[in-house]
């Protein structure tokens, strides 16, 4: 099941959003249309900060205004200007992605598109640079943009509390915010607890002086400790509030976010090791060469039965001539009415062929195949041999873990 729509292109990357984008957007709305004005007074540790900084009147507090909650306006403007409002910030959150993608592609990565959700966005590189020169200018490009973005929203907030008309208040709390909003999303994104760009601008530092893997390994270990220190701040203070106002209140948005930061370490410290694991292994070490192929006009049912018998779930579908024209799996087998496997053939019930795609060469490396599996959300690809059309095996993601426990096992990784 697909999770994101694509929505549009921009440099020839697609964009698509999350469909939890769909959760996150109304509470941005709701966050700008109500958000109320603090005051930030002795209390808040960086009060005598913002005094020296902002104020005309040190004995006044400072406002903070964090949304339009305490304005009298209608609720057509209010409305209104927290929609803008929210659609700006995503384009910030897009601008903050293109930015990592932009330099990634100057240094030859592809980018198979960026995907905004409810934490944020992601830009899906094919390939994580292992040269740390480029990995810490890919990771700062987009802080970088985010204070760039702070920067003019904030210039922009003096000019139009300079202007005179009827709207200058509500435009320039929603453009404060904006600004206000970018500068917190680079700060919050420098922190070095990884996968964040400030985890890995660390992780370029220790790979200067170690393996990729070992970085990889310091940095999530070290990303770990701060989703963990996020979490239990969350529960006991919002730093956010506290620094801000001084006072101590729990926000439920901390430890979340602390939990998606430390399954994310987790899966991207798995994967690196999966990928260091299979480099230099092609895939003519790790395909399957026995029990790989069923002909198109085979009935369900016999192909049912040789499952069972040979154990194996998963083959290419060749025609008389040896052509490859798709795959058939144990789960599209499992989706169909057992009354219909006795009339209907393979060729029926198979699903679609990319012969672009769905096929790797031998002499492929490991982890291309694993990409191309990843990429297109497939299990299997038939493995091409010299001869042209002709298939000498099959390779699923099932076998490349094996070989990966199995080079674990034997301590080779």
């Amino acid at each position: 099941m697909r999770t994101s729509i694509q929505v549009g292109t921009l440099i020839g990357i697609p964009i698509r959003l999350h469909f939890t984008f769909l959760f996150i957007l109304p509470l941005i709305v709701m966050t700008f249309a109500h958000g109320p004005t603090l005051s930030i007074g002795p209390n808040s540790p960086i009060y005598s900060l913002m005094v020296s900084l902002f104020a005309k009147d040190p004995t006044k507090p400072i406002l903070l205004p964090l949304g339009l909650g305490d304005l009298n306006i209608s609720a057509f403007l209010r409305y209104s200007l927290s929609s803008i409002a929210a659609f700006l910030f995503f384009v910030s959150l897009l601008l903050h992605e293109m930015s990592h993608s932009y330099v990634a592609m100057k240094f030859g990565t592809k980018i198979h598109g960026i995907t905004l959700f409810i934490f944020g966005g992601l830009a899906m590189m094919e390939d994580i640079p292992k040269s740390p020169e480029k990995e810490w200018r890919i990771a700062i490009a987009g802080p970088l943009m985010s204070f760039t973005l702070g920067g003019v929203f904030l210039f922009s907030f003096w000019g139009i509390k300079a202007m005179i008309f009827a709207v200058q208040r509500p435009v320039g709390i929603v453009v404060f915010m904006l600004g206000f909003l970018n500068v917190i999303l680079a700060i919050f994104n420098l922190l070095p607890a990884f996968p964040m760009d400030g985890g890995r601008v660390l992780r370029a530092l220790f790979a200067k002086r170690m393996s990729f893997l070992k970085a990889t390994k310091r940095a999530v270990l070290i990303g770990k400790a701060f989703a963990v220190i996020m979490a239990i701040t969350g529960l006991i203070a919002d730093p956010f509030m506290f620094i801000l106002t001084g006072e101590r209140e729990t926000n439920i948005w901390i430890p979340l976010i602390a939990i998606f930061l430390y399954i994310a370490a987790t899966e991207e410290e798995a994967a690196t090791t999966t990928f260091t694991a299979l480099e230099g292994i092609k895939v003519k070490n790790v395909m399957r060469t026995e029990r790989t192929s069923v002909p198109e006009d085979m009935y369900i049912s016999e192909l049912a039965n040789k499952m069972l018998e040979e154990r194996t779930a998963e083959y290419a579908v060749v025609s008389e001539r040896g052509e490859l024209k798709g795959f058939i799996t144990f789960d599209e087998i499992k989706r169909m009415p057992v009354e219909q496997r006795y009339f209907l053939k393979i060729s029926d019930a198979m699903g679609s062929f990319d012969i672009i795609n769905d096929v790797v060469s031998e002499d492929d490396g490991a982890t291309e195949a694993l990409k191309k599996m990843i990429r297109h959300r497939k299990n299997v690809l038939a493995v091409k041999g010299e001869e042209r059309g002709s298939v000498v095996g099959i390779i699923t993601r099932r076998d490349l873990m094996t070989y990966i426990e199995m080079l674990r096992g034997s301590g080779l990784v």
